[in-house]
């Protein structure tokens, strides 16, 4: 897998015949040059919730390293299927799924569940989110039963069951703002 990120982050794919050519520039290829000049130093932009049709017009923001691997992860996950009980890109993922799968490749591992996920790391204030922590909310039951990862600007990327997938939500979003449960900063 990371030989493959890696292809992608220089931009070169292999096609049929096996000869190596640049692949074409999509919204996927685009992020991953993002993600090449971070190590730079540059700005990246942050996918949008329609990254799947339009482009982001939310303003682009600089990520510390560990923080823009793992948005890297969970941006690439933007658009699989949202699955009960799913914990990877083959299954399909659900709320603590995508996390636990998210921060494994970082090196990082959490509990299964959201519950036990918000037990892990330290408390931050809203005020003071980070890229890279986790979101929690209180929704089908009593305490932290959703979690996303907050990307910044108020977003975070997390299993949306009325959408079918993983996508971008909205902290100001009234379904959101009304079951805010907390935060968690692990990394």
């Amino acid at each position: 897998m990371k030989k493959w990120i890696a292809l992608l982050c220089i931009g070169i794919v292999f096609n049929s015949t096996g000869v190596v050519q640049a692949s074409p520039i999509s919204g996927y290829s685009q992020f991953m040059q993002s993600l090449d000049s971070i190590v730079a130093g540059a700005v990246m932009p942050i996918a949008d919730e329609q990254h799947l049709a339009a482009r982001s017009s939310i303003s682009p923001m600089v990520l510390p390293g560990q923080a823009a691997r793992l948005l890297a992860v969970a941006s690439g996950m933007l658009g699989q299927s949202v699955v009960w009980g799913g914990a990877s890109p083959a299954q399909g993922f659900d709320c603590s799924g995508l996390v636990q799968y998210v921060y494994r490749q970082g090196g990082i591992n959490l509990p299964r569940t959201a519950d036990l996920q918000f037990l892990v790391g330290r408390s931050v204030p809203p005020a003071s989110l980070q890229p890279g922590d986790l979101v929690y909310f209180t929704t089908y039951e009593p305490g932290a039963s959703h979690v996303g990862i907050f990307i910044g600007r108020d977003k975070f990327i997390h299993t949306s069951f009325s959408k079918g997938v993983v996508a971008i939500g909205d902290m100001n979003d009234s379904y959101f703002v009304q079951r805010y449960y907390g935060a968690k900063r692990v990394l």
